[in-house]
């Protein structure tokens, strides 16, 4: 089969950490029943006008600066026409020919730069629930504040693409643009795929990808539709320009339509709506937001903490976990310690709750206290993990617990030795095996001993001292 090289550009589509939408005052409140975040202004009734929401300008500029765009500073919106039963207006207000941001860029881990075409300004449409014979209509999204982000055909493959999606996302999550939650809709996206002859400079004839509700899924739909793009052109077919679904419980991707362009949406400038002109001083408020990215915090961290990188992936995968480790790490200047009971048992607890981090009311400077606790010997692995469980959701005084559940390690060596005797005498099948160079059974006598401090002694002095008993 033929050889091709895959181009891809992504359409990611980012609702905007505002209270109110974005021409309207009506809630963007996720939860709220159907049809009642809705007021004439985002339904559409004839003779009201929209009000622009500055919240979004603001959040969308920080975004346009944290992906390197030239801004134009000229703000005006079109009306994109169309017609569908959850766009009450029948079109959508968007930015066409303007858009707010240009020629931006965004850095992969792997030091590659994908450039970023065009970052624009629209509302959203509202929500089709499907039944088995007819649909019902919610239009609590519709109004809501979206920033479309287009990336350059800089892509070459789905793991690239997978990449790039997990970059933008954290971006965005660490400047508080968005909570680019997928399951609410705040993030989506749309892929566009072509494949071209090996070393050609033509493009090929591009698909768009819609349906697609997980980064995972965005990748295993360009997987599927690059295996079947090149199938057809390797037998001499063509590709036709089309929008498709892909189907996650199939695995297939399947033609919904043929692919509009931009004169079918009949672009003309909003009129109830007022062109300005963003001033600098505008852009300056939101500078501060974007100075540090992800890409330049995970350098940081290797290069100050001295961490691995896989563990540095961890602290940064989100925004709380990393400032979190930071506030601790200032109270017990021990990195590798703190990030070792971050990665382990403190996400271990966060995992089992709904809302996760939501839920923590432990501060930093209290969690610290428990990892120095543990790393000084005053409180052993099990003991310091009850600690966390107790206060992770209360921030209750760390010592108190201590106190009041009897949680203190024992590393008297003289409160232990009778115990370890004991151990000794009652487990004499052990001892001959470990005579006899089983060394694992040692484990087996400080597991004897732990039990009958109720898990308290401190495993490291009983070891030496059962060691240092039977030779």
């Amino acid at each position: 089969m033929q050889e091709f090289d895959t181009v891809i550009g992504l359409e990611v589509h980012v609702q905007l950490n505002t209270l109110s939408k974005i021409f309207c005052s009506c809630s963007t409140k996720f939860e709220n029943p159907p049809n009642t975040n809705i007021c004439p202004v985002c339904c559409g009734y004839p003779g009201v006008l929209p009000v622009f929401n500055k919240r979004a300008l603001e959040l969308a500029i920080r975004v346009a600066l944290a992906l390197k765009c030239k801004i134009n500073k000229k703000i005006y919106f079109e009306r994109k026409n169309y017609f569908y039963p959850d766009l009450p207006k029948n079109y959508q207000i968007s930015q066409y020919k303007m858009p707010l941001g240009e020629n931006g860029e965004l850095s992969l881990r792997t030091g590659k730069t994908i450039g970023i075409t065009r970052v624009h300004l629209e509302e959203d449409a509202g929500k089709l629930i499907h039944k088995e014979n007819y649909s019902l209509v919610d239009l609590n999204r519709t109004g809501t504040p979206l920033l479309e982000i287009v990336s350059n055909p800089d892509i070459t493959s789905p793991q690239e693409a997978f990449g790039y999606l997990t970059c933008l996302k954290l971006a965005l999550q660490y400047i508080g643009a968005s909570e680019c939650n997928m399951e609410k809709g705040s993030l989506r996206c749309d892929a566009n795929v072509s494949l071209k002859n090996k070393g050609a400079s033509a493009l090929g004839v591009k698909v768009e990808l819609k349906n697609m509700n997980t980064f995972k899924g965005v990748r295993d739909a360009l997987e599927y539709e690059i295996a079947r793009q090149s199938k057809v052109l390797g037998e001499g077919g063509k590709i036709f320009q089309e929008t498709r679904l892909w189907d996650g419980d199939i695995q297939r991707t399947e033609v919904m339509r043929s692919k509009e362009e931009a004169h079918d949406y009949r672009y003309f400038p909003e009129p109830d709506l007022l062109d300005f002109l963003v001033e600098e001083e505008f852009m300056e408020k939101e500078k501060p937001f974007v100075k540090e990215l992800p890409h330049d915090r995970y350098k940081r961290f290797l290069d100050i903490y001295k961490l691995q990188e896989s563990d540095t992936d961890v602290l940064i995968s989100e925004k709380f976990i990393a400032d979190y480790f930071e506030e601790a790490v200032k109270e017990f200047n021990e990195p590798k310690k703190i990030c070792n009971f971050i990665i382990g048992p403190f996400l271990e607890q966060v995992n089992t709750f709904p809302d996760r981090f939501q839920s923590v009311k432990l501060s930093a400077q209290n969690f610290s206290k428990i990892v120095k606790y543990f790393s000084t010997g005053l409180l052993n692995n099990l003991a310091a993990k009850k600690v966390l469980v107790l206060s992770i959701n209360n921030n209750n005084d760390i010592d108190e617990i201590i106190k009041k559940e009897g949680l203190s390690q024992v590393s008297n060596e003289s409160e232990l030795k009778g115990l370890v005797e004991e151990a000794i005498k009652e487990n004499q099948k052990a001892v001959k095996e470990y005579m006899d160079g089983k060394e694992q059974a040692i484990m087996f006598l400080v597991g004897s001993v732990m039990k009958k401090t109720k898990g308290k002694a401190n495993p490291k002095v009983v070891k030496e001292l059962l060691e240092k008993a039977i030779k």
